[in-house]
Order: C-alpha cells, then structure tokens, then sequence
C-alpha cells in the first residue's frame, strides 16, 4: 500500500469518527433529549441490539404433545372465553413465561401436557388442559411440545401473548423460590433456558422487561382475563425473575 493510500484511509476514518460525533452531540441537544449520549455507550448499546437480534436458535428436540382438532377447539372456545378472541393461534407473541414443573423429570410433565386433562380452577373445571411450548431438562436439553404458533395454557391472563417455559425441578418440600434459586444455580439447565429465552426475544422482538415468572404474570403489561380470574402462582418471584434478566 502506498503512503498516499494511507493516508487517504486515515482522512477518511477521522472524517467518519467526526461526522458520528457530531450526530451524537446533536442528538443529544434536540429539543426533548434528556442527557448527551456518549459515543461509546452509542456503540456499546448497537453491539448489544446486534447481538440479540442474531442470537442464534439452540439445539431444541421436538417432543409434540397431542394437539388435534378436538384440542385446537377447545383452546379457541378458552380464548374466546378468556381473551374475547375465538382462536388457537398464537400471533405476534410479545412475553415469555418462566414455570417449574414440579416435577423431578421432563417426561411426567410431558405426560400431563400429552394428557389433556380438565383443568379445575375456582372449583370449574375447563379444558384445554395445561400445556406449555418448551420444557428445559436439568441436564440442559430444550425438549419443544407444539408449534410456536400454538396457544398453550400456561398461565392466567398471558396465554394469548406469551411463550411458557417451564424447568424440570421438583419441590422436595420446599418454597417456590428455593425451587427456583435450584434452577438458576443449576448451570446446564440455566444456560440452556437463557439461550433458548435470548433466541425467542431476537426471533419475536420480545423485551426484556417482558420476561415474567408465573408469580408475577398478573403486573404484566399483556395481562388480561375477562372472567376476572388471576394467578396464585408460586413458582418466579420477582427476585429470581430479576435474577434471570439480569444473565439475559
């Protein structure tokens, strides 16, 4: 490379550090602006958009619960009920939903999805039969149960909007919260719920601040039930939920 190639690189690079800190300074004096933008803290904030927008899908076995005609009816009749909105379909997913299962293995919480069972809640009993879209196992395999544009009844309020996720971990006779510090303590398991959850949002668009527990659906943005009912979850309080953003 010649010395007059050089330096015409070198020009060309000031002139773009230049012109970005110039944008940077306007910005931040328009009218409306809060506080100046750091250049750096610019760039740091792009590279963290970036690397979520291509967060990379982790290895997920497909594991489909029975999800036929009688059950797809009976999820349109619940939304319709629930959500005013006579689908099973879920379009435009904007929340994600962190469960235990309750359970020490995937498998019995796979059989109870599989299952179809009459949920009984507030003494009515009401099907479709609790379901979720993923179960990770404690040794970190994403085990996938329906398609993701399926409804699952996982939650109160979230099951027109939302993704459910639930952990393999059972109770041993104790808290929800000691359930779920197990799970973020667990590091196979943990990894692979993060990167599943880090591939959802960059596929969805789905925020951070929209990644609830079961525990705290009920202050989500996305919370609705028209028959009035909310949830009485005992698994992701609010600490372990913060917990989990945090590693996101």
């Amino acid at each position: 490379m010649s010395k007059r190639t050089r330096i015409t690189i070198t020009a060309a690079m000031a002139l773009a550090l230049c012109a970005s800190l110039v944008a940077a300074l306007t910005l931040a004096q328009a009218p409306g602006a809060s506080a100046a933008v750091s250049p750096a803290r610019a760039a740091s904030s792009a590279s963290a958009a970036a690397a979520r927008s291509v967060a990379p899908r982790p290895p997920i076995v497909q594991k489909y619960i029975a999800f036929g005609a009688s059950r797809k009816a009976q999820m349109a009749d619940y939304s319709q009920r629930h959500y005013h909105q006579h689908t099973y379909l879920l379009t435009d997913p904007k929340a994600i939903v962190l469960h235990h299962t309750d359970g020490a293995d995937w498998q019995s919480a796979w059989n109870t999805f599989n299952a179809n069972t009459a949920y009984v809640f507030n003494g009515k009993s009401e099907k479709p039969g609790v379901s979720a879209q993923f179960i990770v196992d404690k040794d970190g395999t994403i085990y996938q149960l329906m398609p993701l544009d399926y409804r699952a009844r996982h939650c109160i309020g979230m099951n027109w909007k939302s993704f459910g996720i639930e952990f393999v971990q059972e109770s041993a006779g104790h808290s929800g919260r000691w359930m779920d510090q197990q799970i973020l303590n667990r590091p196979k398991q943990i990894d692979a719920g993060l990167r599943l959850v880090r591939y959802l949002q960059a596929r969805f668009g789905i925020r951070t601040a929209d990644v609830v527990g079961h525990a705290t659906a009920n202050s989500s943005r996305y919370f609705k039930d028209y028959t009035g009912i909310r949830n009485a979850a005992g698994d992701w309080f609010a600490p372990e939920v913060a917990a989990f953003r945090s590693r996101l």
